[in-house]
């Protein structure tokens, strides 16, 4: 399925299906073909018909796909991935708690799931084969903020990965909890050859407060510091992490975009370098050899219909607006494709509302992004997952 030898990438897009909760016109993960020279993008069919996969995540060793069923009685769902890009279910577990809208993977035996309705942060251990097992921690939360309809309660809406510096055995877990305007750490253990395991702490670690109705939404980590994409307020809020303690501080934030616009809901929100080395692509904006780096954030902007390209300053203190570019309705979520050699890098933005992917190079030099006319229409799209295709073909050629 695909013509995958001729270089194509796959990524396999979550929507929302009939029996969904919210429902929609989605199949389930839908396969496409994306070409890394183009930004062509080629429908390849349904890759596997699952409850309202609205978000995925991937496991290199082996390829696995990982998918919430997002309804009020929350399931996770497992697929192995092959060669032609066909996915095989290897089992579903239930999430710990309703509506799973995110899920991360966190090394070869646990991923997290975050759960909106109620809040709850589950880790679901996986097997050697990927296979899930019933969640073996599930963390609930209290609160709430001051936007009634939207903040009765927490809300965990996603998850991300933050560094201990002095404990290479245990990372952090980092939760934007929507409801409660906070992001939540908890401590997770990795495996780490020939020691002993690490023993996590058990609950929460300890919160980061962010201004009241800021509704966090998702996260990206650069470094020591942390940007947040908020839903409710329409900024972009940069957070100090110190890794040592686990902790961290609000510095401040900015709008999501550079116009005003009355209704704005700012959704997926990621990191980007550009592809240089050793020079300036901008004033100040110097590529030092360091764990933080200069770049490019971007951010959907729901309402506005755009994607917000913000260059990265002061060693990742202060965010700086360089553009906006328009994207179809309610741009759900995106993934960066990073170019293999002299390929350009793009995004591929789900447009929900449009029932479309659209594609967009980036400039190698200003690292924002352009429309590149390539469409393709795909039912309530709310999640892109490039999966390296190209990769799991040359290990199942190996003899």
């Amino acid at each position: 399925m695909g013509d995958w030898a001729s270089g194509r990438r796959l990524l396999l897009v979550g929507t929302y299906t009939p029996d969904s909760d919210p429902p929609g016109g989605g199949r389930g993960i839908h396969r496409v073909g994306f070409d890394p020279v183009t930004g062509e993008l080629f429908d390849q069919g349904v890759a596997a018909d699952t409850t309202g996969p609205s978000f995925l995540a991937y496991r290199p060793e082996p390829p696995t796909v990982y998918a919430v069923n997002e309804r009020a009685e929350g399931t996770l769902t497992a697929f192995r991935v092959d060669g032609n890009a066909d996915l095989a279910e290897l089992g579903g577990v239930p999430t710990g708690g309703g509506s799973p809208c995110h899920v991360r993977y966190l090394g070869p035996e646990q991923v997290a799931v975050a759960n909106y309705a109620d809040g709850v942060v589950a880790f679901v251990p996986t097997g050697p084969d990927g296979a899930p097992s019933p969640a073996g921690r599930e963390l609930s939360h209290r609160g709430g903020g001051p936007v009634s309809d939207r903040q009765e309660g927490p809300h965990a809406h996603s998850t991300a990965v933050a560094m201990n510096s002095h404990e290479r055995r245990l990372r952090y877990l980092l939760t934007a909890d929507l409801g409660t305007d906070e992001l939540r750490v908890y401590q997770y253990a990795v495996p780490v050859q020939d020691e002993e395991p690490a023993h996590p702490q058990e609950g929460l670690f300890g919160t980061v407060a962010l201004p009241a109705g800021t509704g966090p939404r998702h996260m990206a980590v650069n470094g020591d510091h942390v940007y947040v994409a908020g839903e409710l307020d329409s900024r972009v809020h940069v957070v100090r992490w110190n890794p040592r303690r686990g902790s961290g501080e609000h510095l401040g934030s900015v709008p999501s975009l550079g116009g005003l616009h009355d209704a704005n809901f700012p959704a997926e929100i990621a990191l980007h370098r550009l592809k240089v080395e050793g020079r300036d692509i901008a004033e100040g904006d110097a590529l030092p050899i360091t764990t933080t780096y200069e770049g490019r954030v971007y951010v959907s902007n729901r309402g506005a219909n755009v994607v917000s390209t913000f260059a990265v300053r002061d060693e990742g203190a202060r965010l700086e607006h360089l553009a906006d570019t328009p994207v179809g309705d309610w741009p759900r979520h995106f993934a960066v494709i990073r170019g293999h050699r002299e390929e350009p890098d793009h995004l591929v933005v789900a447009a929900q509302n449009g029932d479309e992917l659209r594609s967009l190079r980036i400039d190698p030099d200003t690292g924002i992004p352009a429309d590149t006319g390539h469409r393709l229409q795909i039912p309530v799209p709310v999640c892109v997952l490039p999966v390296p295709i190209n990769r799991i073909r040359r290990t199942c050629d190996r003899p």
